[in-house]
């Protein structure tokens, strides 16, 4: 599920929105007016979420004993 950062350009505006979003396309596609000033949004950035890593594999494979 990717983060969308929306950003309005609106001279004296400049707001910023977050938005989770079912998949990168439809962030990008997502019109949305600023919540300050009315106008449309762009979107700026989008982003997916990375999976936490299992710290138990990951600790055990950095001590392994060496032959």
């Amino acid at each position: 599920m990717p983060l969308c950062v929306y950003l309005c350009y609106t001279h004296g505006c400049e707001q910023k929105v977050e938005r989770w979003m079912l998949t990168p396309d439809e962030g990008r596609a997502a019109r949305i007016e600023c919540p300050r000033c009315g106008e449309p949004l762009r979107c700026a950035w989008t982003g997916s979420q990375a999976p936490t890593p299992n710290m138990k594999d990951a600790i055990a494979s950095e001590f392994r004993p060496r032959s």
